[in-house]
């Protein structure tokens, strides 16, 4: 799926998706997608420390743009549909759905509504298709939009929205199964490569450091209790949480041993049952955000930090408040 394998052709009425004087097929778009998703990584990548500002702005847009288009790959790997926005219009719909209705006009591709960059990562996350995307990660998005919205650009925010589009098109390029030198190309590939291998050793560092402290808090606590009852003291201290989102679940601390809690967002709810006589047991996935233990006050304040600790950044759980809609009468 590097390059696209068929639908080039000029000035065919068979045309699905036009890129300059030739044409995309609709069976490649994701192919498409992913390709010039790519080019918009590595001229990023090559651009991003410059000190020309209209360089810096190039850099701005593709860092964005970059992260978009290869989500938007992944979607249409799956389904072109999955591309749709919440409110679709008709031509929308036929556009990516591959249809065609008699008496509608053929859609236009450069005037269909897909889905934006957020809602993009939203998808592939209920798909269990996208590696860790913090809220402070849509800083790629920021500054991809003001540099074409209003022609600006911030240094250090350039700079520091990098890590991310490098991880996620490193998890693409893994996707995809493309070697590192051909994707990035030889100049980028080591710079791209160090990027990730940097951000992912710092949370790591981050991680042992948060552990070792937990650690020592552990050891003070259990010098303050009377010998005799300490287990009995530390046991009922466990299980609790002070932060709530949408739901948490216990999880074993990975510094004292002791139940703590996974805090995260509702991801899909129902997303598997349970079949037996008498009820159905109705399961939905929590994306993990949040690690707390009301022990040794362990906090794992972010998913890298989740997942660099060895906890899920996934978890299903028996919903005993889902309720499935009514069949249609």
């Amino acid at each position: 799926m590097d390059t696209p394998s068929r639908g080039y052709a000029e000035g065919s009425e068979n045309a699905e998706w036009p890129f300059g004087d030739s044409f995309r097929s609709h069976g490649d778009l994701a192919a498409h997608l992913h390709q010039v998703g790519r080019r918009h990584a590595r001229r990023a990548l090559k651009l991003y420390t410059s000190t020309d500002e209209f360089e810096m702005l190039d850099a701005a847009f593709s860092v964005g743009s970059a992260v978009e288009l290869l989500a938007k790959s992944l979607l249409a790997s799956v389904s072109p549909t999955l591309l749709l926005c919440a409110t679709p219009d008709v031509g929308s719909i036929l556009k990516f759905s591959g249809a065609t209705a008699p008496g509608f006009n053929r859609p236009d591709a450069v005037t269909v509504k897909s889905l934006d960059a957020g809602k993009s990562i939203e998808r592939l996350k209920q798909l269990k298709m996208a590696p860790p995307w913090l809220p402070a990660d849509n800083a790629v998005f920021w500054v991809r939009n003001g540099s074409a919205h209003m022609g600006v650009v911030d240094q250090n925010t350039l700079r520091s929205a990098v890590r991310p589009m490098v991880r996620f098109a490193e998890f693409v390029r893994h996707h995809y199964d493309r070697p590192a030198d051909r994707w990035w190309g030889a100049e980028l590939d080591e710079l791209a490569r160090g990027i990730a291998r940097a951000e992912v050793e710092q949370s790591e560092e981050i991680v042992h450091a948060k552990i070792a402290a937990a650690k020592l808090r552990l050891r003070e606590l259990r010098g303050s209790l009377p010998a005799s009852s300490v287990e009995t003291i530390l046991k009922a201290m466990s299980g609790r949480s002070r932060t709530f989102i949408e739901h948490d679940e216990d999880q074993k601390c990975p510094a004292c041993g002791y139940t703590g809690k996974a805090i995260g967002m509702i991801l899909e709810c129902g997303v598997d049952a349970d079949h037996y006589d008498g009820g159905v047991t109705y399961y939905s996935r929590m994306g993990v955000t949040h690690f707390e233990c009301s022990v040794c006050d362990l906090e794992l304040t972010d998913q890298l930090e989740v997942m660099a600790a060895g906890l899920p950044t996934e978890i299903d759980y028996v919903d005993e408040d889902y309720e499935p809609e009514p069949w249609p009468e």
